[in-house]
């Protein structure tokens, strides 16, 4: 089967691009032909070797370092492109261009557009996911999800860890597992003779209060060496100054070493293959709704995790993969990191086997499986 999959987001890095790589290598795994269908001129970040099916209406839209006032006018002029491109990708539908069609991110922007479109009358199926389901935003995706319901080859698949779509009240809406992020072919270790490394990876935002876990990290207590690698993304100025900032203050640490850059591939996965555990303090509320890709890249490349109370919780409650930090105050942090620490050096073995069932309940194959079981 032909399976085309619609992107328009302009990703500066990490794991958008990571998880169209999982459909790409999946979907042939499975025997099936992914096709790209993108806007003009859009900005691959990597070349995923498969063929490109280019859509009219304009070129992708970023938000990327742009005020407030100028997003909302970018905000209208995406829907416009948006109902444009589905218009177009109904076109190609029409001349046989695939024999079904996957929407890799969408929100219930995505399901508003599509019943304003020919796309809404495609004779295959159109498969929408969303990564996770925000409270505020539940009501909005629901009213939305309703109105695409006369149309019978519109599918909104959930990524989320419950089973809160799959009771058939909801005939349109299914829940899917999210999926592992795993290292390419080739990528090894460069060196086990390191102190023990945690690493702290991906986008960099004020909220993900990195300031108050370095602080404590300087002041906890090892009985072993252990050093940080803080990686940060950076999309708008504001978070890049800060980011600035803190590799600033904390220069004078030997053991803290910062990487301010847009991390794609074998780049990625090399960093990511070196350090001997994640850390995850995020204390966002929205992080018990949407997949942690980061989480989930610690799965994949088998790296026990220290994460936040809020971060997708049903994870670490059915599977022993790493620590919950609780981020109440400074010692808290220092106690949770020194336990985690004490145990990563003398019984790491002890996540090995929630690792693996955590690997095998989000594998990458069932994920492809569960978007194309109509």
């Amino acid at each position: 089967m032909r399976v085309a999959i619609l992107e328009s987001i302009v990703m500066p890095a990490g794991h958008e691009v990571e998880f169209d790589r999982i459909l790409v290598e999946e979907l042939k795994k499975q025997g099936h032909e992914p096709v790209f269908f993108v806007p003009e001129n859009f900005p691959f970040k990597v070349d995923y070797g498969v063929d490109i099916e280019y859509l009219e209406g304009g070129e992708a839209i970023s938000y990327a370092g742009v005020s407030r006032w100028k997003r909302i006018w970018l905000s209208l002029l995406r829907e416009k492109r948006r109902k444009a491109w589905f218009n177009s990708a109904y076109k190609k539908i029409l001349d046989g261009k695939c024999d079904a069609l996957i929407i890799p991110t969408a929100s219930f922007r995505f399901a508003r557009s599509i019943v304003r479109t020919e796309l809404k009358h495609s004779p295959v199926p159109i498969i929408m996911l969303f990564h996770g389901i925000m409270e505020k935003e539940r009501e909005r995706f629901e009213a939305h999800a309703k109105k695409c319901e006369p149309y019978e080859n519109i599918y909104l698949k959930v990524l989320t860890f419950r089973d809160e779509y799959n009771d058939g009240n909801k005939k349109n809406i299914t829940s899917v597992v999210p999926p592992v992020y795993t290292p390419k072919e080739g990528v090894v270790r460069s060196s086990s003779d390191e102190p023990l490394t945690i690493g702290f990876f991906g986008q960099f935002r004020k909220e993900k209060q990195l300031n108050q876990f370095l602080d404590a990290f300087i002041e906890a207590k090892f009985d072993c060496p252990v050093s940080l690698l803080v990686q940060g993304a950076t999309v708008t100025p504001s978070d890049s100054e800060l980011f600035e900032s803190m590799m600033k203050k904390y220069s004078t640490y030997d053991n803290i070493r910062f990487l301010h850059k847009n991390l794609n591939g074998k780049e990625w996965d090399e960093q990511l293959i070196n350090v001997d555990a994640l850390l995850l303090p995020y204390g966002a509320e929205r992080y018990r709704y949407q997949c942690s890709a980061i989480l989930f890249t610690a799965i994949g490349f088998n790296k026990p995790v220290l994460v936040s109370e809020e971060i997708n919780p049903e994870v670490l409650e059915n599977y022993h993969i790493g620590h919950t930090l609780d981020l109440t105050s400074n010692e808290t942090i220092v106690k949770g990191l020194e336990e985690f620490v004490h145990v990563m050096s003398c019984r790491p073995e002890v996540f090995e086997m929630g690792l693996k069932k955590a690997n095998d309940v989000y594998s990458q194959s069932r994920l492809v499986e569960e978007i194309l079981e109509l």
